[in-house]
């Protein structure tokens, strides 16, 4: 620091010494900067290493020197430097780390600020590294807290009392002095930020630190596309402890560090995006986290368990014309198609979510009741490269790991990794005619004068087909009114989506769509301190319900718009085939024209008398707000014209009384997987 209060904005010592070291590295490694200039370089110029940006800096700081007081330019330093995520200057930099204004904190305190100025990221003390180890960032401290007192700037007395003071636990205590604003809408604004620095990067060929400067202190005016009452009832929702009553929890109180509390658990996020991509809320975890914790919205890579299969199994499969709604497929794990699979997965076969299997069913019921031995049977028939394809270039999951190309259970099960933003994504193209869109946070930003330094435009691109959407729109709108997700019904408006739990419990999703939006829910653990958790989808429905309530409010119901290309056919729920005037049970099917049934029924040629209905399909419970089974009756005399009302009774080419969900009922398998629901 004496040095800075001498020199004249450039230190010719330093300056050659720099030199003289990269020449001997034959690197541009070391700069040798002044604090001048590096308040230059933030203010006017660039990140770049290079000869004639070091030159320009050099006549700018002598020219500043002349302008200003040695005090100014400190005060201007610290008021820019860059000291955390999103976090520019000594003043925020206190209130984010320690909570104070910055004249109120300790000496052991602004020694960690300015211990941390040389690299914030290698000493972020919430990364997870220096969580686990907090030496990093404390010796660092310590060797700042040295200096000060050889240097005459502290006592003795205050250097011991300074190095006494337990700084991890200041760093850990809960955040208020933020703004309002900020702490309301940190989720969204972090998220934004994170975006902006991006394109400001990409456009103007800055590196991210570099923009995000500028972002921050260029007086830039930026239009978000945050619906702020939504951001803040989602949190609210998200936050409320009723909807997480009956999860159990236990806490290794050995993973913890000293004086660190547990997160709440289980935790959750919440993203809710138009079906144009444009994001109104995004909700990163639920409790007081504060501004820079942990995304779990964006960041939080997990198993999306069968909230895949849509993307991964079903839509491939239509779009390849591999199956329709109405294929009837075996839930079995001992008929011909489930060896086949065995033999070529070495003996792999998933279990039920139940460990029951029904018997031949259709496509529409499997996904419905979220059936294993389906989607792996689909998966099958539609290939595991074309399954892969569709995720990774079709519907841009960007975490899928290349291995999962060759792993059955990753694919139909949701065993693969995914964030909740990019799941709700992907969910846009059933939403919007097959056209996905990719999530934006602004729209805008302008600079002092009015001037647009960036706009943003939806980013989208075709992943289906609209008949594939459109079809895969109406099985998922089944999954919501008679499946395993109606506690996320919305009512009039409708809706669609798929429940995912994951094999382990640690992991609940629902990811669903109406004609005006799409969201993504996520609860699970929140790291490796918990020891024991047990979710559910059944969970994050009426969390996804709360939310898209409060979305929808004041919108006007709206339905999705049959293309041309699909064509609906009245089925016989018994023979699958076209339903005659006298089929006691039929239903209406949709299908991409020229998939759909030619053979009329021939198992009811002759009238048939009316008898009461015997059949009673039980699926088991999950989704329901009452906890109590989900019966579906079939009545002999039925004519269903709604095909999100489908009774769901077996292939039986003899007689038309079939009770669905009772063979093979006594059957267990032995495989694994049964909570992929």
């Amino acid at each position: 620091m004496n040095v800075f209060f001498k020199h004249h904005g450039i230190d010719i010592k330093r300056i050659f010494g720099a030199m003289f070291a990269n020449i001997k590295s034959r690197s541009k490694a070391q700069g040798g900067s002044t604090i001048t200039q590096q308040l230059v370089r933030n203010y006017a110029l660039t990140q770049e290493k290079s000869y004639v940006r070091k030159i320009q800096e050099m006549y700018l700081a002598v020219q500043l020197e002349r302008k200003l007081s040695k005090d100014q330019i400190l005060e201007a330093y610290l008021n820019t430097i860059y000291l955390g995520p999103n976090v520019y200057g000594v003043q925020q930099a206190s209130r984010y780390y320690f909570d104070k204004d910055v004249e109120d904190i300790t000496i052991a305190e602004a020694a960690f600020i300015a211990a941390i100025t040389q690299n914030p990221g290698i000493y972020n003390p919430y990364s997870k590294k220096n969580k686990e180890n907090p030496d990093n960032y404390l010796g660092r401290q310590r060797i700042v807290l040295k200096k000060m007192y050889e240097n005459g700037y502290i006592s003795e007395q205050e250097y011991q009392k300074a190095l006494s003071e337990d700084l991890v636990a200041a760093l850990n205590k809960p955040k208020t002095r933020l703004s309002n604003n900020y702490m309301k809408y940190h989720w969204f604004i972090e998220a934004a930020i994170d975006e902006i620095a991006k394109d400001l990067s990409d456009k103007f060929k800055l590196d991210e630190k570099d923009a995000r400067q500028k972002l921050i202190s260029g007086g830039y005016k930026v239009y978000l596309t945050m619906d702020a009452r939504l951001q803040e009832k989602a949190q609210e929702i998200l936050n409320d402890e009723r909807f997480y009553k009956g999860i159990p929890v236990k806490i290794d109180q050995t993973k913890l560090k000293e004086n660190e509390s547990p997160k709440p658990n289980p935790q959750a996020a919440a993203v809710v995006m138009d079906i144009n991509g444009e994001v109104r809320a995004i909700i990163g975890g639920r409790g007081n986290l504060g501004a820079g914790a942990f995304n779990y919205a964006t960041d939080g890579i997990r198993h999306p368990g069968s909230s895949i299969k849509p993307l991964a199994v079903y839509a491939p499969a239509i779009e390849k014309q591999v199956i329709t709604a109405s294929t009837v497929i075996n839930d079995s794990d001992s008929d011909e198609e489930a060896n086949e699979i065995k033999n070529k997965y070495r003996g792999w076969f998933p279990d039920n979510y139940d460990r029951r299997f029904r018997g031949p069913v259709t496509v529409r019921y499997g996904l419905q009741e979220s059936l294993n031995t389906i989607a792996a049977k689909i998966l099958n028939r539609v290939g595991l490269d074309t399954s892969y394809n569709y995720l990774i270039n079709k519907f841009d999951l960007a975490n899928i790991d290349k291995k999962d190309k060759y792993m059955p259970a990753a694919l139909a099960l949701g065993q693969t990794l995914a964030s909740p933003i990019e799941m709700a994504s992907a969910y846009t193209a059933f939403a919007n005619n097959g056209i996905i869109s990719h999530p934006i946070f602004y729209t805008k930003v302008e600079d002092r004068t009015g001037s647009i330094v960036l706009e943003k435009k939806p980013i989208q691109k075709r992943a289906i087909s609209e008949e594939t959407a459109f079809i895969m729109n109406q099985l998922m709108q089944n999954v919501v009114k008679a499946g395993t997700a109606q506690a996320a019904n919305l009512g009039a408006m409708p809706a669609g989506g798929k429940t995912g739990t994951t094999s382990n419990n640690e992991d609940g999703w629902f990811v669903g769509f109406t004609p005006y939006y799409t969201c993504a829910i996520w609860i699970g653990k929140s790291g490796p301190e918990v020891k024991y958790i047990s979710v559910k989808s059944k969970f994050a429905t009426p969390i996804w319900k709360a939310i898209m309530l409060e979305a929808h409010r004041g919108l006007p119901i709206k339905q999705f718009i049959k293309p041309e290309g699909v064509v609906a056919a009245t089925i016989c729920s018994h023979s699958r085939k076209l339903a005659t005037d006298t089929c006691p049970s039929k239903y209406v099917e949709y299908f991409i024209s020229g998939t759909e049934p030619i053979e009329t029924c021939d198992v009811h040629s002759a009238p048939v008398v009316p008898v009461p209905d015997e059949n009673t399909t039980q699926e088991g419970n999950e989704g329901n707000t009452n906890n109590s089974d989900v019966n579906n009756t079939t009545g002999n005399n039925q004519t269903t014209e709604d095909p999100n009302n489908t009774q769901n009774t077996q292939q039986n080419n003899s007689n038309s009384q079939t009770t669905s969900g009772q063979q093979n009922n006594s059957t267990q398998s032995q495989n694994q997987n049964p909570s992929n629901r």
